[in-house]
């Protein structure tokens, strides 16, 4: 599989990568075994880079993948660079609204780094922004994460182009998600 290299740290990650949505029930029924065989031929294939979130099932996309990772053991965890998601909350009555809190974004990634049953992803996304908080808030939140060894890097789901180039500005951007297939 050909490699690329992601962001300003230059993470070795395979040319395609899989999102696991479809881990989370979202596409068709599933389950562990299902889940796990895809994993598996990731690995045959050499494909690296593994892409979920938090609200994929509610977290059981994450789940799915630390139970694969903790059934493989370090061999599968090396292998793996793991993208996940924040930035979408529910209310308790299930609506859905957008929070780029830094409080948020953090209290997000600590369930899905339990899930995952890993101490860092190699990427944090914004799932989709907040246009109540200024994007340099955004960006120094994300970064603050980075400080904290939680992520290795950022990126932002559906940004503007002018919006990211003032993130950047604040903290190195490694990689943008668009709906649109190029």
């Amino acid at each position: 599989m050909q490699q690329r290299f992601l962001g300003q740290v230059k993470t070795p990650v395979a040319a395609l990568g899989y999102g696991a949505m479809s881990f989370s029930d979202f596409y068709g029924a599933t389950d562990d075994a299902k889940s796990f065989a895809i994993l598996d031929r990731c690995q045959e294939l050499g494909i690296t880079h593994i892409d979920t979130s938090n609200v994929y099932g509610l977290g059981r996309s994450e789940s799915r993948i630390g139970a694969y990772l903790a059934k493989q053991g370090k061999q599968a965890q090396d292998f793996f660079t793991i993208a996940t998601k924040a930035g979408i909350a529910s209310t308790s009555d299930g609506k859905r609204y957008f929070d780029n809190s830094l409080q948020h974004l953090e209290a997000e990634l600590d369930k899905s780094l339990q899930r995952l049953g890993v101490d860092q992803v190699e990427l944090l996304y914004v799932h989709r922004r907040d246009a109540k908080v200024p994007i340099e808030e955004v960006a120094e939140s994300l970064a603050t994460l980075v400080k904290k060894g939680k992520t290795r890097q950022i990126g932002f789901s559906e940004i503007a182009p002018t919006s990211l180039e003032i993130a950047h500005q604040v903290h190195p951007v490694a990689a943008v998600q668009s709906e649109y297939s190029l």
